[in-house]
């Protein structure tokens, strides 16, 4: 016999959670005092605000593939977690939120707290439902659940009443298990050989991997695909890592808000482009700005691709790693490698014209601020094997885009689809406490390091050796540049002002230092780096260096 709160932590045990974000609250209250019981078992973390508990959550499920769980107070509690629930539904990234509830007899009565909790939450989860009957808590676990980890996956809610806690059901945890397999489709034997055909009658082949195909062990699938066919490689935002970026066929990230020269020029000049997954969208294409040339098939079990304004030559509705793996083993077996000695001589056109802007960014000295290229390019060579990276959404991520090079999958967080900030430093805590012994950083802006600063006492207290590098410039500087450049040099709402981030992280037990110089860069990485306290790095820099991006495309799609 269990109690409601007892059998949703047993499920959540069963599924390999073990941690729990949260903040505490009356309608959770016998949730909290049940969690006690297993609390060597299912680690409570208390955050200091609801929307970085979810986002911890989300980077469990980013960064190992494992579920993550959160628990908010209903009303005030619940409507704090709506933005971390966005960023997880546009990323697809599964997660299960328990929120408390007003007690039955007042739903409906404007009690306290009470807000339409599931019909607010519903269009940014995959599925989400209030439990009425403590008898239907098997039933709705499993579809939750579910729907969770079916493709498109996302973030799902349950909210639970605040009397219903305690209530008792005679029930077996372990049968929720037998009903979630989720098998993934796989490509047809024709589908197999028309994309090959394409690929190997293409002068210039690329692929474009998204998250949707960035798991572990993609790596060398994808580099072994692009070396037999003369492919060249590109990534989306949530896909940095599925290919090792110092290999010469990866180029890194494409479009908005950080894609390379060359990835870009892949892009756009490519005659066939082999999509994995579903994000050939407005991000990739910079507002559909700049649009591949050639053929298009497209490898997804998410029929969102539909919408898109794009003519494909054929959409494949399969999972995309199988269908790389199927790819891999047909070439295998054939014996295939090709060259594509023009196309290989118009990448490294493209790669000598981006080393020059990069070489370029690398040469700038200023007086009073750290040139941020050569932190970034300092810090990409000192970051040890295991590492992951969180990245905010504003100028500042560019640098770590540009000078940090990411070799495995789930190794680089952002809030990429729906690009808010706030994400970054959460979701770095999340992460370091899936993976103790990796080293993880946030790359934050000032402006977005304020909205989750709170959540340094949570790594202190927690004794979280988190690492923070704030890229000071005190402004939100992605609309400062465009009321530079296109409202005439109009400033406005867009200046700020900032304490020192170095005795702030102090105040709250943190460790911190300030960049300034650039001879202070290799003194302070190595002090972040043999830290075992949270850190934070202070980077002061100019408001007019600008990191190397493909600048043209980025004005058109601000246009």
């Amino acid at each position: 016999m269990y109690t409601v709160a007892s059998y949703i932590i047993e499920v959540l045990r069963l599924l390999g959670v073990k941690r729990i974000y949260g903040l505490i609250g009356t309608s959770i209250l016998d949730f909290m005092d049940t969690l006690y019981d297993y609390r060597d078992s299912l680690r409570l973390i208390t955050t200091r605000h609801e929307q970085s508990a979810v986002s911890m959550a989300d980077a469990e499920y980013r960064a190992t593939g494992n579920l993550g769980a959160a628990i908010v107070h209903g009303g005030p509690g619940f409507l704090n977690t709506i933005i971390s629930l966005g960023i997880a539904f546009k990323d697809r990234i599964p997660l299960i939120l328990l929120s408390g509830g007003v007690k039955r007899r007042l739903y409906g009565t404007d009690a306290m707290h009470e807000v339409d909790q599931v019909g607010i939450v519903r269009p940014v989860t995959r599925y989400a439902t209030r439990l009425t009957r403590e008898e239907e808590l098997p039933g709705i676990m499993g579809k939750i659940i579910k729907s969770a980890i079916s493709k498109p996956r996302g973030p799902v809610m349950l909210e639970i009443p605040e009397d219903m806690w305690r209530r008792l059901l005679d029930a077996n945890p372990r049968s929720i298990l037998d009903s979630l397999d989720v098998i993934p489709a796989k490509p047809s034997g024709e589908d197999i050989s028309i994309i090959l055909d394409y690929m190997v009658r293409a002068e210039k082949p690329a692929i474009l991997a998204c998250g949707e195909v960035s798991i572990p062990g993609v790596e060398p699938l994808l580099l072994e695909l692009a070396w037999r066919t003369g492919s060249y490689i590109i990534v989306t935002g949530n896909a940095r890592g599925a290919c090792d970026e110092l290999d010469p066929r990866c180029l890194g990230r494409v479009g908005f808000g950080g894609g390379s020269l060359p990835a870009d020029k892949v892009l756009e000049y490519a005659d066939f482009l082999l999509v994995l997954g579903d994000e050939l969208d407005d991000i990739s294409t910079y507002g559909y700005n700049i649009v591949p040339k050639g053929e298009i098939i497209v490898v997804t079990e998410n029929r969102v691709v539909e919408l898109r304004p794009f003519y494909y030559s054929k959409l494949v509705y399969a999972d995309p790693y199988e269908t790389l793996r199927v790819l891999v083993e047909t070439l295998r077996d054939r014996g295939l490698k090709l060259s594509k000695p023009s196309w290989d001589s118009e990448v490294e056109y493209y790669k000598s014209l981006w080393s020059s802007s990069i070489n370029e960014a690398l040469s700038r000295v200023y007086t009073g601020y750290v040139n941020p290229s050569k932190f970034f390019k300092r810090l990409g060579e000192k970051l040890p094997d295991k590492h992951l990276v969180t990245g905010g959404q504003g100028v500042h991520i560019v640098y770590a885009y540009d000078f940090i090079k990411i070799r495995r999958a789930r190794r680089f967080l952002a809030a990429t689809r729906l690009a808010a900030m706030g994400y970054a430093f959460p979701a770095a805590i999340g992460a370091k406490l899936a993976l103790p012994d990796h080293e993880v950083i946030a790359i934050v802006g000032d402006g977005e390091f304020m909205m989750t600063v709170e959540e340094l006492e949570t790594a202190v207290r927690e004794n979280i050796p988190v690492k923070v590098v704030i890229v000071n410039d005190l402004s939100y500087r992605v609309l400062l540049l465009r009321q530079k450049i296109q409202r005439r040099g109009r400033i406005i709402g867009t200046l700020l002002g900032n304490p020192s981030f170095e005795a702030l992280a102090k105040a709250f037990g943190a460790r911190g230092v300030t960049v300034a110089d650039d001879s202070e860069i290799d003194e302070a990485i190595n002090e972040m780096l043999e830290s075992d306290k949270p850190f934070v790095v202070d980077l002061r820099i100019s408001q007019e260096d600008i990191p190397p991006l493909n600048i043209e495309a980025s004005i058109r799609i601000a246009e």
